[in-house]
């Protein structure tokens, strides 16, 4: 049975998407795993890969064409069907018959799965699900439930691997590849032991050498590199247009359409790092990669936000929508503009294990190297502006997250302690909030465990 392409989600809150390049031709045999087609979201360039091992076939979008997400966009037929001309591709069609000529008794193409709700089409490409094995329900249409009843039947029905293979993610195989792990030798988490991307981290705290060579080139969140090219002649007199790459086209109209739409309020809070950064130095001693303070506080909001899950919702369709995962991204600044790359499960993940992935993502953002899942599903944002002598500042929400943490630098200040005049290494938090979501009172019982937790982070083992 033909396989069908989609154009994928990035995030709950994307649309369209934009068709960049085909990497394989109508006709072409693809595997699956195969790099098919690098795609342009409301985020960024992405790379993705063939779903299906069979034939590219019925490609509905040229090069630059921007289509909704879940579309079908062309097909992956078994050797079978391409050997019996199914599914022709829309540039090989026959012309149209003219008056009088013979019966046009060609094959036609295969007909399309339903329509899929763009919920539905969101929820698959964030679990990775292949559509075209659900079916509709009454409706006709494929819907969100549609695709949760999917998920929890394959949950309970084991699946072998292909080919003799273990059973793993797109992801888990790349980052496998990338680290030289041996898939084989890795017991999987995953339903049905699937091994996934967080299996294979793990692994990769075993190779101390690789991680450090990582680590190393990452300093906090990075400074925008460089330019490298000259900046624009000037003429005298003349003002000078600055060329807006489409990342940062696209940065400032969701910004804009943020603070237009979302009714922003601002808590702030100077908390004492003292034990911050004793616990970073002991953490530090242990650690073979380099522990920053953002992998500190990454821990921590992920456990405030368990705490406080009307913090870590979103606003979607006018309602109120509880994630059941705590995701939290990192605002890296690129020479193209901002993005946010995502830390999954940071509520699960050990501190070694959120300072690789974070060193991981931020290396991939600045190389323009960044795979749909890094900058999927998240459900919060920490934008920390320290390293660059910032005290405090307000950040904008980024939709449809219903909050994001601003960082300041760390400083010593004079402060009273026990009635005595101190100086201490003082830090400003700034949390910008959705008010349609989270409320003054809310905000602030996340902001005082959030506190609590940075000045005494053991509380956060109670």
């Amino acid at each position: 049975m033909a396989t069908e392409v989609f154009m994928p989600a990035l995030g709950m809150a994307q649309e369209t998407g934009t068709l960049l390049a085909w990497h394989k031709q109508p006709g072409e045999a693809v595997t699956k795993g195969e790099l098919l087609m690098t795609v342009a979201t409301d985020k960024t360039d992405v790379e993705i890969e063939a779903n299906a091992t069979g034939v590219l076939a019925q490609v509905t979008a040229a090069e630059g064409d921007e289509a909704p997400v879940g579309q079908v966009i062309a097909l992956i037929l078994t050797p079978e069907e391409a050997a019996a001309g199914v599914g022709v591709s829309p540039a090989s069609k026959p012309a149209p018959e003219e008056p009088g000529s013979a019966p046009d008794t060609a094959v036609r193409p295969v007909a399309l799965v339903p329509t899929v709700t763009p919920v539905a089409a969101r929820l698959a490409a964030e679990r990775g699900v292949d559509l075209g094995q659900i079916k509709a329900g009454a409706s006709g249409k494929i819907q969100k439930e549609d695709v949760l009843a999917f998920l929890s039947t394959q949950r309970a029905t084991p699946r072998p691997g292909g080919n003799g293979r273990p059973l793993a993610s797109p992801k888990a195989r790349r980052l496998a590849r990338e680290s030289d792990i041996d898939l084989a030798a890795l017991r999987g988490s995953g339903p049905d032991g699937a091994i996934l991307a967080a299996d294979v981290w793990a692994a990769q705290q075993h190779q101390a050498a690789t991680a450090q060579q990582i680590t190393q080139r990452v300093e906090e969140l990075p400074a925008p590199p460089l330019s490298a090219t000259a900046p624009p002649t000037q003429e005298a007199g003349k003002p000078t247009r600055l060329p807006m790459s489409r990342l940062w086209r696209v940065m400032a109209q969701r910004l804009q359409q943020s603070w237009q739409t979302v009714p922003h309020f601002y808590l702030e809070r100077e908390v004492n790092a003292t034990a911050l950064l004793r616990w970073r130095e002991m953490a530090q001693a242990r650690a073979t990669a380099k522990v920053t303070v953002s992998d500190l506080l990454v821990k921590l909001v992920a456990a405030a936000l368990r705490q406080h899950p009307r913090v870590n919702a979103s606003w979607l369709n006018e309602e109120i929508v509880l994630n059941p995962e705590i995701n939290i991204g990192l605002a890296v600044a690129v020479e193209e503009g901002l993005l946010v790359p995502v830390i999954h499960h940071a509520d699960g993940l050990g501190l070694q294990e959120i300072a690789a992935r974070r060193a991981e993502i931020v290396e991939r953002a600045q190389n323009g190297k960044l795979i749909p899942d890094d900058l999927s599903g998240g459900t919060f944002t920490i934008s920390n502006l320290g390293m660059f002598g910032i005290d405090k500042f307000n950040a904008i929400v980024n939709p449809p997250q219903a909050a994001i943490l601003a960082v300041g630098r760390i400083a010593e200040r004079v402060v009273p302690v026990n009635g005595q005049t101190s100086v201490q290494p003082m830090m400003a938090l700034t949390l910008s909030c959705d008010h349609r979501v989270v409320d003054g009172a809310r905000a602030a019982q996340f902001m005082q465990t959030l506190v609590g937790y940075v000045e005494e982070p053991l509380s956060m083992m109670d």
